[in-house]
């Protein structure tokens, strides 16, 4: 009897010893063909929250995993992703993993890069831009969101871009004012920032609380980008036409230094659309020096200064006058070359140092400090007491003159069709007309001009984050990070077109007060001031934003479950530093606004049932407040310090379940999602015909709800055969009656107040909530590739004027009136569906490796695809129609390629 107790508990205690030892698991990753580390890589166990990046000489390693059969996937842009199964018994160091060569990423990357104009980002639809550039590749919908989807506007999950976040070097980049992180600060330097790791929606990471809409952290170390010297060109038709590009990367040296330079330029006569010239230069300095196995030091400097006319958004028909969908109002003739009035000029210098230290194989702290000097500028037409400039103004289409003589509309018709002077800006006329404006004096004022819109900015970031392994259960990943901003919002003149001076004073105002000759002062301090080239005028103030954010996240891991749990807290503070004071503010206007203190919180959690191998289930939940973003939060924040009534946070409640099944011939995920957004803000402006003046319309206590479900699934049918598909269908609609308050822009005046919009069940616009995509790819053992694939977009809704749904716009109109329906419907485009194609071939002659890439999207030349556009707020209220002003689309291009011929040795 105690011979048998004694064999049950040998047994007992030995298989708790096998239930509960712990093993580590190493590598190295190497290139296939050169046989040369790989840094850089992102390795993962398949889920499990366990994650490694190969260092300089492409080595890995996990601690704290049990016994049992895993997979790993290691992921490399520009590289096929490899699976891994393993079976681990003890501590082992897995053989060489050797990556194959994929599609560029680069192609990838440039061929999709965001084609959204001035016009889109400023027009009263509020503009978005494209997201998931940078989401992850190793999940079949997340890479066709990022790449197909986008050619539609495709938002994952209908979230804007500022609810995902951005870093660089663990240094977040998204943009203070607007909570917008734009790509194109590091654009043309694809070479490195190709490293990167990505987690989509509210999966946990290792260097930020994240997103609602996940977290992507650009790895730009110097030891960790690809060792040797590449070159390389491409050649395309759309916004630029030509590129080359060099990187050099030294890898880690004998010395302990790695050094990385990296340089560019895009440039183009014309772009695809008429008008639209390019002009962009990038540079990329990095630098590393790794002391001992416990501190490395890593700086890093880019800019990418671009300068880019601009592609105008019109309507239909102006753009059936000109006979094309991509009808670009914005340029004119100017002695027998095409001048562009909207050009875009932006860069921003960023400078970064990094500090790692790994106090012990259990514990790393990474510290971060960054600091930025940014502009962003775009020109674009005024004017006083003159015709309106723009060639596709209402009064100038033939739409305009219906009920005249139709002569008139035939005769108006024949020239814009037919006149470049009639349908493009009139450079001549402009000037002149200036030419003949003499004052009393006998000096030039301007009557037409450019002006140059410009925003400057400093912003310093402070990030420090700690990766702790507590126990080989736990794991406990936290951080703090701060940032201090200053933007100066201003214009100043670009061009008088021939004038001597402008004088600095508020058109409307003066139409409508001329008895208070002050009112009509923008610098109250400087009345009636003579404004020549370069000199501030209009308006000027500075956007001050502090941030400070604290985090952490717990992770539990189990034999077949693992559960995480975190919590952040957010303090935000802002002001507005008033640098000119207004005639019709003159109390509040210049100095400082009072600040707006907002205290915010965020708790997430989930979960993740291993069922095998091969099969997992994971769920997550969240809650989130978040503050309001300054670009929403005043009223009018270029003349005033006044911000939107009941000013507050934001809510956000979030859940979603996830299935993700992983086997030798198929990886597929199937996610379903619930999102509500609560108390969100929102500011248009524009010119109201009944006031005769520009108002500010301000929504508040908006709800919305965005749920659906994803799929992604990649087959292989054969070794070199893969079949891959993705679909989204979504619901995004907004679920409450948000109240409006009606300003007077120049005065300040409250036309309305707490007017109830009716926007209950309308859909958010401009991005599809039906998307789905079949492709096929086929990779020769050779190095050579072919693939195609179609894609098919649904349910885009355009976005809607408010104004035009409340009770005051339908007065008198009943049940059954067209007009009725025609302001209360939200109109839907019609779907469509893309077909694209690539193929590419690799090869290695001695020590030099060649790689081709040609891809094509829209072969069947698609450019009637609407992928959205907005309703122009301006209606008729007396005949309450809105004929008059119709409409405004975004059209996908037609048919594009892109080639790419690139060397590395």
């Amino acid at each position: 009897m105690r011979k048998i107790r004694f064999i049950l508990l040998f047994a007992l205690i030995f298989g708790a010893i096998s239930v509960f030892a712990q093993y580590e698991v190493s590598g190295y990753v190497k290139d296939s063909q050169s046989g040369n580390p790989l840094p850089g890589v992102s390795v993962q166990v398949v889920g499990a929250n366990l994650n490694a990046v190969t260092d300089e000489k492409g080595f890995y390693k996990f601690e704290g995993l049990k016994g049992g059969t895993y997979l790993i996937d290691y992921v490399l842009s520009g590289y096929e992703t490899f699976e891994n199964s393993v079976n681990i018994e003890g501590s082992i160091q897995l053989p060489d993993v050797l990556l194959k060569s994929g599609i560029s990423d680069d192609a990838y990357m440039a061929f999709n890069e965001v084609t959204i104009s001035i016009d889109d980002l400023e027009s009263e639809s509020g503009g978005q831009a494209v997201s998931g550039l940078l989401q992850s590749q190793n999940d079949a919908f997340a890479s066709a969101a990022a790449y197909t989807f986008s050619a539609a506007r495709f938002n994952i999950r209908g979230y804007k871009p500022e609810y995902s976040i951005l870093l660089m070097n663990g240094i977040p980049v998204n943009d203070p004012e607007s909570g917008f992180a734009s790509w194109s600060s590091w654009g043309g330097l694809n070479d490195v920032t190709r490293n990167r790791e990505a987690r989509n929606g509210l999966t946990p990471t290792d260097w930020s609380f994240g997103g609602l809409g996940g977290a992507t952290n650009l790895n730009v170390r110097a030891s960790q980008q690809r060792i040797g010297t590449r070159v390389s060109y491409a050649s395309t038709n759309r916004t630029y036409t030509n590129r080359v590009m060099f990187t050099h990367s030294t890898g880690m040296m004998e010395n302990g230094v790695a050094f990385t330079i990296s340089g560019s330029r895009r440039w183009a006569e014309e772009g695809y659309v008429e008008g639209t010239n390019y002009d962009a230069w990038a540079y990329f300095v990095g630098i590393e020096k790794k002391f001992n196995d416990k501190h490395s030091v890593a700086f890093t400097t880019y800019n990418a200064p671009i300068k880019r006319g601009m592609q105008g958004v019109s309507t239909d028909e102006a753009k059936e006058l000109a006979g094309t969908n991509y009808y670009n109002p914005n340029w004119g003739y100017q002695n027998g070359e095409k001048r562009n009035a909207k050009v875009r000029f932006q860069q921003e210098p960023t400078f970064i140092l990094n500090h790692y230290w790994n106090i012990n194989p259990n514990l790393t702290v990474t510290t971060s400090a960054g600091y930025s000097i940014s502009t962003y500028q775009t020109t674009s037409l005024n004017w006083y007491d003159a015709l309106d400039p723009r060639p596709d103004y209402y009064r100038k289409l033939p739409s305009y003159w219906v009920d005249s003589d139709p002569s008139v509309v035939s005769a108006i018709t024949d020239a814009f069709m037919n006149d470049p002077s009639i349908s493009q800006i009139n450079w001549d006329y402009l000037y002149q007309v200036n030419y003949n404006s003499f004052d009393d004096n006998d000096s030039l004022r301007s009557k037409y001009i450019v002006e140059n819109r410009i925003t400057d900015s400093r912003q310093f970031t402070f990030s420090s984050v700690a990766n702790w392994v507590v126990t080989p259960e736990i794991k406990i990943n936290g951080g703090i990070d701060a940032s201090i901003y200053k933007g100066k919002n201003y214009k100043v003149i670009d061009d008088l077109l021939g004038g001597q001076y402008w004088l600095d004073i508020d058109q409307f105002v003066e139409r409508d007060f001329f008895s208070n000759p002050d009112l009509a002062q923008n610098d109250l301090d400087n009345p009636n001031r003579k404004v020549a080239v370069g000199d501030e005028f209009g308006y000027s103030y500075d956007a001050n934003v502090n941030n400070g954010n604290i985090w952490a996240v717990a992770n539990y891991t189990l034999a077949h479950f693992d559960f995480y749990a975190g919590a952040n807290y957010n303090y935000t503070e802002f002001w507005r530093t008033g640098n000119m004071r207004n005639g019709r503010f003159p109390q509040d206007s210049k100095g400082d606004s009072p600040k707006q203190v907002f205290h915010n919180y965020g708790v997430k959690a989930g979960a993740t049932w291993k069922i095998s191998g091969r099969h997992y289930v994971d769920g997550n939940l969240a809650y989130i407040t978040r503050a309001p973003f300054f670009r929403n939060s005043y009223i009018s924040p270029r003349t005033s310090n006044f911000v939107i009534p009941g000013l507050t946070n934001e809510k956000i409640t979030a859940a979603d379940i996830n299935y993700n099944l992983r086997t030798p011939y198929i990886k597929a995920r199937f996610s379903a999602y619930y999102t509500r957004f609560t108390d969100q803000t929102q500011r248009k402006s524009f010119y109201d015909d009944t006031y005769r003046t520009f108002i500010n319309y301000t929504m508040r206590g908006i709800e919305k709800v965005h749920k659906g479900v994803e799929f992604g699934a990649e087959i292989k049918l054969t070794t070199t055969l893969t079949l891959n598909t993705a679909a989204s269908l979504g619901s995004y609609q907004y679920t409450s009656r948000p109240l409006a308050t009606v300003t007077q822009d120049n005065l300040g005046t409250v036309l309305v107040q707490d007017q109830v919009v009716y926007i209950k069940n309308f859909f958010v616009p401009n991005s599809p909530q039906t998307v789905a995509m079949l492709g096929i790819r086929y990779a020769s053992p050779k190095y050579w590739f072919i693939g195609a694939d179609v894609s098919y977009y649904d349910h885009i809704y355009i976005d809607f004027a408010p104004g035009k749904r409340t009770a005051e716009a339908l007065q008198g109109l009943e049940p059954g009136d067209p007009r009725r329906d025609a302001l209360t419907a939200q109109e839907k485009v019609p779907s469509a569906y893309l077909v694209n194609a690539n193929i590419g071939k690799s090869w290695k002659v001695k020590d030099y490796y060649i790689n081709l890439n040609f891809m094509v999207s829209n072969i069947l030349d698609n450019t009637d695809f609407k992928t959205g556009g907005f309703e122009q707020a301006r209606y008729s209220v007396a005949e309450q129609t809105s004929n008059k002003f119709p409409p405004k689309y975004f059209y996908s291009y037609g048919r594009t390629y892109y080639l790419i011929l690139g060397l590395r040795f």
